[in-house]
């Protein structure tokens, strides 16, 4: 039983039971809102998605993903590490000379979208040695200048795709309607 007193099963949510615990939280304001995206989604056009794929092109499509996707205003970059062109480590084992190495390739990405480093609204990191990522942080930070500076999460991870690679870093940017 939850909370509520409404039983959880393992079965599709149904869809009312969805909207009825969505709107017992939402203030009155933004019922309207909620019940309109809930009433008619399929009323909804479709959103322009346009998916970057170069650099690591075979990659890509052998792998199955793309390097960056927009829709609307909004850039998910994949992950991205310190890669070449056919796919080898860049630096082994030095973190600072492959996260240089990552920011000079996600600026590239972004840039395809005519975006920067001041539309990232949100960045994950992936590091394999999280006391030489550290050391690392002020480079980082220098990379936003005065900012603005995204949220970010930082999470150490055994091993990356390739051997070698220290850190891949993902971001997402997003580029506010004039």
């Amino acid at each position: 039983m939850s909370a509520r007193g409404e039983s959880i099963s393992n079965e599709a949510p149904n869809n009312d039971v969805v909207r009825r615990r969505l709107l017992a939280g939402v203030g009155i304001t933004g019922v309207a809102a909620v019940g309109a995206q809930l009433a008619a989604p399929e009323a909804s056009a479709a959103p322009s998605r346009t998916d970057l794929v170069y650099y690591w092109e075979s990659q890509q499509k052998s792998l199955g993903y793309s390097q960056g996707v927009r829709v609307d205003n909004t850039v998910w970059l994949s992950g991205t590490a310190a890669l070449d062109k056919d796919f080898n480590c860049v630096s082994p084992g030095d973190l600072p000379a492959q996260m240089a190495f990552i920011y000079a390739r996600i600026k590239e990405s972004l840039a395809r979208y005519s975006l920067d480093l001041r539309h990232v609204v949100r960045e994950s990191m992936y590091v394999t040695d999280m006391d030489a990522l550290v050391g690392a942080l002020p480079y980082r930070k220098r990379m936003y200048a005065d900012g603005p500076f995204p949220t970010s999460t930082t999470v150490q991870v055994n091993q990356l795709i390739v051997p070698g690679l220290m850190i891949e870093i993902e971001v997402v940017a997003s580029r506010v309607p004039a």
